[in-house]
């Protein structure tokens, strides 16, 4: 783009040094006669609009003599114009070593020279020429000087830029001042799913589909200074996300506002802990709840079965005895609830033991297997084999996983096709052991999703709400987590990752 920009300004400067260099001439010469005003005050202006031009020029004449010379060359000589015009270009001792007489006769293509500035700094040109030419007639030479040094700094900055930018942590875009896109750097494109091409003149809005008041981009550039940090939800490369966004306004040289640029950091995984976080903090308060609760309920509950049973043994009479049943069952399935809110509130106090995932699973598979053939489910297992062992208590993991295949198990009624599969393996670089259990069911929206770990949340009529709960609390005090990927119509995926060695396990 700089050679392009320089050979349009040495086109440029041909046209208008050849009338100035008419000008200069007639004064030089001794046989011309005075000139008029009118040719002075074109000469004034044409110097005007040589020394607009950001390169340097000299124009010298058949005789090698300086006839003119622009601002620009002024300052890179450093010498007044003054005594430069009318001297012989040979007097200039580090520049007639680099041109001779015979190439300043002809075009000369750029030339890359070394001269000492005036501060004794070591300078780099560009050094060109140009016959100044009147019908077939040479009456002079242009001489155009452009510092190499300004466009190798200006290449490298722009190349530091560069690296800079994508570099960047979090999402750069770069607006005018209408509001379209003219740049942005990688993680830009990760977090909208779009690459450069698409985004690169788009206006703003059109990439991030929001009322434009609330742009934080826009914000700034209507109030001309910055805008944010605002915590802004996007629906972008088809899911929901939460972006921390932060944006301010550049200013060209006149100090208007030509444009904007915005930070976005992408802080959705940080939106989810904290929702986790909170909603950890509700089971801590229910946990507490339960605790204080369990031993006031099952007191008189234990009374109640007693004395269930002992009227069970008296009474001869079989329609009240299937009343009784159902009291002492019912009774069986309150102490059940309360105990599921007591590993709500404290782990166990058990001690833990080594367990080999895949033999665990292995002993579930009657039981998994059977309750696939009862719902025409196909089953797949991908299970590696001898897994490394984890320091857990095995029935709550049993709890766990005939929980989440439960789930799957119900989610997929009704649908065509019905695959339950089991993936157990060792994750090396985290050291934990990983068990997924997916389905082809019906999958959940990001609105059930984010609902999941909340106590009493069920999409089922005859749910409790707390199976998945109790499942979060399990996995949690054995210093895991669940991770959930689902898509409605397509089906979900529950991930267990628990470490192989616990942080502070003493057991």
């Amino acid at each position: 783009m700089s050679i392009v920009l320089g050979h349009t300004l040495l086109v440029l400067t041909t046209l208008l040094s050849f009338g100035i260099y008419k000008y200069r001439l007639g004064c030089l010469s001794q046989n011309r006669t005075r000139n008029t005003t009118v040719e002075k005050v074109r000469g004034i202006q044409l110097d005007k609009l040589l020394d607009g031009l950001p390169t340097a020029i000299m124009i010298v004449d058949k005789e090698m003599k300086i006839t003119c010379v622009n601002e620009a060359c002024e300052q890179l000589l450093g010498c007044d114009r003054n005594k430069l015009v009318g001297k012989n270009f040979s007097e200039l001792q580090q520049w007639s070593r680099c041109l001779t007489d015979k190439d300043l006769k002809f075009s000369l293509p750029p030339r890359q020279i070394e001269f000492t500035g005036q501060n004794g700094e070591k300078v780099n040109v560009s050094l060109e020429t140009r016959p100044l030419m009147r019908k077939n007639c040479r009456e002079g030479t242009i001489i155009n000087f452009r510092i190499s040094n300004n466009e190798t700094k200006y290449e490298l900055l722009e190349q530091t830029f560069d690296k800079i930018l994508q570099q960047m942590a979090g999402g750069v875009i770069v607006v005018d001042s209408t509001g379209r896109i003219v740049l942005n750097n990688r993680v830009a494109e990760e977090i909208t799913g779009l690459p450069s091409s698409s985004m690169v003149g788009k206006p703003i809005w059109d990439v991030f589909p929001k009322d434009e008041k609330e742009l934080v981009t826009l914000q700034a550039l209507k109030k001309g200074e910055a805008a944010g940090p605002a915590e802004v939800q996007y629906r972008l490369n088809g899911k929901d996300s939460y972006l921390l966004v932060t944006s301010d306004v550049l200013r060209n040289r006149e100090g208007q506002v030509s444009g904007a640029v915005t930070v976005l950091h992408d802080i959705t995984e940080l939106h989810r802990q904290q929702e986790l976080q909170h909603h950890q903090e509700k089971l801590a308060v229910i946990g507490q709840m339960a605790a204080g609760m369990a031993h006031e309920l099952r007191n008189p509950l234990t009374s109640i079965k007693g004395f269930a049973q002992l009227l069970y043994e008296r009474l001869e009479d079989t329609k009240n005895k299937e009343y009784l049943d159902v009291i002492i069952q019912e009774v069986d399935r309150t102490n059940e609830i309360i105990s599921n809110f007591l590993i709500l509130a404290r782990p166990s106090s058990h001690k833990r033991e080594n367990v080999h995932l895949d033999r665990l699973i292995d002993e579930l598979l009657p039981l998994i297997e059977s309750q696939c053939l009862l719902t025409q489910v196909e089953l797949v297992r991908n299970l590696s084999p001898e897994l490394p062992p984890i320091k857990a208590q095995p029935d709550q993991l049993k709890q766990v996983v005939l929980n989440l295949i439960h789930n799957a198990l119900q989610a997929m009624e009704g649908q065509a096709v019905r695959i339950l599969t089991l993936t157990a393996r060792w994750l090396e670089e985290s050291n934990e052991v990983l068990l997924a259990v997916r389905d082809t069911g019906h999958g959940m929206s990001e609105k059930v999703l984010s609902q999941l770990s909340i106590p009493f949340f069920t999409t089922r009529s005859s749910g409790t709400g707390l199976g998945l709960t109790i499942s979060y609390r399990i996995i949690e005090n054995h210093g895991g987590r669940i991770e959930v990927n689902s898509q409605e119509g397509t089906g979900s995926e529950f991930r267990i990752y628990l470490p192989v060695r616990a942080p502070g396990q003493i057991h």
